[in-house]
């Protein structure tokens, strides 16, 4: 498939998904958490968490993450999906409303109080540096690199 077909299809999966795979790891301690997400107009993700969780303490000591994203429904074989890497952060207050313009829930009001000490969660982003999908129409499984 060329490459302009491809990146059509990672921006479909990330559009049409709210679930992302966090990968994160320190000291040899690898983690994987699912995490509901929204993105920009820029691919920029974001989510929320709370500071005391495993994924939060290792990024917080290493930026660095991967990520993949895919519907869990796909009957196998048939799949496609989105993995990437890049880095992740907290999000500084002065950022906070940029973040409630993407995403939307009903798990926790929006308000930015709501984000801030003491209470227990915070707005994280992550900024991808590479996406990967699925060539369907290689002979095998082969990832390719496609820029959003």
């Amino acid at each position: 498939m060329n490459k302009d077909k491809l990146t059509q299809v990672a921006k479909e999966i990330i559009k049409s998904n709210c679930y992302l795979t966090l990968g994160t790891a320190i000291d040899s301690q690898p983690w994987v958490a699912p995490l509901f997400y929204a993105v920009d107009d820029k691919n920029i993700f974001y989510y929320i968490s709370q500071l005391d969780s495993l994924h939060t303490k290792h990024i917080l000591k290493n930026p660095n993450v991967s990520f993949a994203i895919f519907d869990s429904h796909q009957k196998e074989g048939t799949g496609n999906g989105v993995q990437g890497s890049g880095r992740a952060y907290l999000l500084e207050d002065s950022e906070l409303l940029k973040a409630f313009k993407w995403y939307h829930t009903t798990y926790i009001e929006m308000k930015s109080k709501l984000f801030k000490a003491p209470a227990p969660y915070r707005f994280f982003k992550i900024i991808p540096e590479h996406f990967y999908i699925l060539d369907s129409d290689a002979p095998t499984d082969k990832r390719v690199e496609v820029k959003l």
